[in-house]
Parts: structure tokens; sequence; C-alpha cells
């Protein structure tokens, strides 16, 4: 199994509504057009390298929606069908996330545009270059937006859902999906957090499974995919060099006075995925966005293994590398540990 770490820096929009030019010159959503199209190179970089499944970071398209960005996840559809575009033309597997929102109050008894804002944005990088010239779909969104912008209420308390995909090869289609459950204390001002149960489906390398992020933090989320035979975890995640700095996000007060070393996120990331993978006895695929470090970014992409540790594990920058593991690992290390014949034994008892 050839795992692609597509460990892309998502580029957030500005905070604050959608800032629409008259008369709509422009694409309404200029940061998920430069999203897809990075998103393109880096499916096609991993092709090259012959991979099997290509997995990107939480937040890849669409960065933070917080702070009245829910606009961004209006066409959510649109972007989760892109990638189903992108799986088809290269038959190759997609895993991510993407935020799906629902409709301002303004848009009482309508729906979202059915015409595509993204289809301007070709499947490959040596396409026809991109319009320069605002498209009739992006025309359409763009008054849809001018016409329904989410209240200040709306805005303070969105019904946003994390939610992350498989897709697969060749076909496009949908194997999996699962919504952000545990959610990092900033989400939840801006993110519902899921209740359906986790779910697990089946690929060519065996059962798989997706958390999001924070998730791995909380032993019962991969307990729950490895009760129901999981192989493979998939975690997308957005975690930052500065996430568990002491300065609240308003800047008023300290939450603590404990310094760390720099790289202390990045082993704390690691050990988490080394511990989740070892006690459920599957394979563990964590892709983490990447980027500049002093803007907090800290990558660290990697895939983990019963009996063989960090099968490998990415730096701080972008970049997309390409994994080889061999699931047979598992038997072996099933047989060795034997951790989750132990635990059917004793939940059976």
């Amino acid at each position: 199994m050839r795992i692609a770490l597509a460990q892309t820096s998502p580029i957030s929009a500005p905070s604050g509504p959608a800032a629409l030019e008259k008369p709509h010159s422009s694409s309404p959503f200029p940061t998920l057009d430069e999203n897809l199209v990075g998103a393109v190179k880096a499916v096609e970089h991993a092709v090259a390298q012959k991979a099997d499944i290509v997995v990107f970071p939480e937040y890849f398209l669409q960065g933070i929606a917080n702070e009245s960005r829910q606009y961004l996840t209006f066409p959510a559809a649109h972007l989760l069908a892109f990638i189903q575009s992108l799986a088809k033309r290269y038959n190759v597997a997609i895993v991510g996330s993407i935020v799906h929102g629902a409709l301002p109050l303004s848009a009482e008894g309508q729906s979202f545009p059915a015409s595509s804002p993204f289809s301007h944005i070709p499947l490959s990088c040596t396409g026809s270059p991109r319009p320069t010239k605002i498209t009739p779909s992006q025309l359409e969104w763009a008054k849809f937006l001018e016409q329904n912008l989410p209240t200040t209420e709306e805005n303070s308390e969105p019904v946003l859902k994390n939610t992350a995909f498989y897709v697969e090869a060749g076909t496009g289609e949908l194997k999996g999906d699962y919504v952000k459950r545990n959610l990092w204390h900033p989400e939840r001002d801006y993110l519902t957090a899921g209740e359906e149960e986790h779910q697990v489906f089946e690929t060519k390398w065996g059962k798989a499974g997706l958390l999001i992020c924070w998730d791995m933090s909380h032993p019962a989320a991969a307990q729950a995919l490895a009760d129901l035979g999981v192989d493979i975890i998939f975690a997308p995640t957005y975690w930052l060099a500065t996430d568990s700095e002491p300065v609240r996000a308003d800047q008023t007060r300290l939450i603590h006075n404990h310094p760390h070393q720099h790289n202390y996120e990045t082993e704390v990331v690691s050990a988490l995925c080394m511990v989740r993978s070892f006690e459920t006895e599957t394979v563990f695929v964590m892709c983490n966005a990447g980027g500049d470090e002093i803007e907090g970014f800290m990558g660290g992409s990697g895939v983990w293994a019963p009996l063989r540790g960090c099968v490998a594990k990415m730096g701080a920058a972008e970049g997309v590398q390409v994994v080889e593991v061999d699931p047979s690992v598992l038997k072996d290390g099933r047989k060795t540990y034997k951790i989750r014949e132990d635990w059917s034994r004793r939940e059976a008892s």
C-alpha cells in the first residue's frame, strides 16, 4: 500500500464575510480556488510516484472557517465533487476533510446554487489555463452570497460540521465519511460535534476508518474503530506548534506558565499516533498541515504501525511524501501482542 502524505499549507481567507467586488469581476472564493489548485498539484505529484492513496490535512481546502467565514462552507458539496473528479481522473483514493455548513436564515426556502463555482479549475496542472474573467457559475454564487449573508447571530453560532471523507480510486465513490466528534476547545465556538457512531468501510487493503485531529487525543475514538475490526485509520489533522502556547487567543491572560521545548507539539502528536497504532493494532496515517514555522506550522505527517513503529515522518515544510507499508504487518503484530484479542475477550465477559 503506497500512501502519499500531501502535507499542504491551507490558505485561510481573511476573517469576516466574503469580500465581493462590484460589478462582480473576480472569484467569490479566491482562497478555495488556490487551495484546489494546490490539491491538484499534490495529487499529480503523488500519482507520479505511484501512490494508491493521497491523504490531505484537515481544512486543506477551506482553511479555518471561524470569525464570520462560514460562507466558505456553502459550496462544500462542490468541493467534494471536485475531489471525486480527481479520484476518477487519476485512479487514486483521496482522504481529507471538508467543513459543511447550513443555509443562512435569509435563504430560507432556497438552496445553494446547483452550478459549481470551481468548474473553471482544470483537473490537471498542464490543462487549459483558468479564465481571467468571472464565469457564469461564479457570478451566480457571488450574487447568492451578496443576497444571503449570514446574520450576526448566525456568525456567532454557526452550524458547521467538519467531515472527513474517503473517496475511492477510479469510481470517485464516497466510501466513508465521519463528522469530527472531539472538538479542540476553540473549535467549539464555531463547529458542531458529530453524534453519529463510528463506521468502517472496506478497501483493497482491509477495513478503514476515519478520525480527525483532536480525536487522536481520545483513546476511545480509535478503540471504537478497533471494535469494528478496523485495519487502517486515516487522521487528517490541523495541529499547530502554537496550540499549547500559554496566552489565550484574546491575549487577555495566561492559561499557564510552563515553558516547553520548541518541538513539544510535534513530539506529542507523534507519540499519540504511535500509541493509537499500537493499542489498536492498526496502521495509523496522520497528515498534518505544513508550512512556514514562523506562522506556527509544524507538519510531522507520518505513518505508524505495530512492529514497524514510525514507518516515515515528514518535517515542517510543505511537500508530498509517498510511504510504502505492507498491511500484513498487522497480522504479525496481532499475533505478537494480542491486544485486540484480549480486549475482545474482556468485552465478551
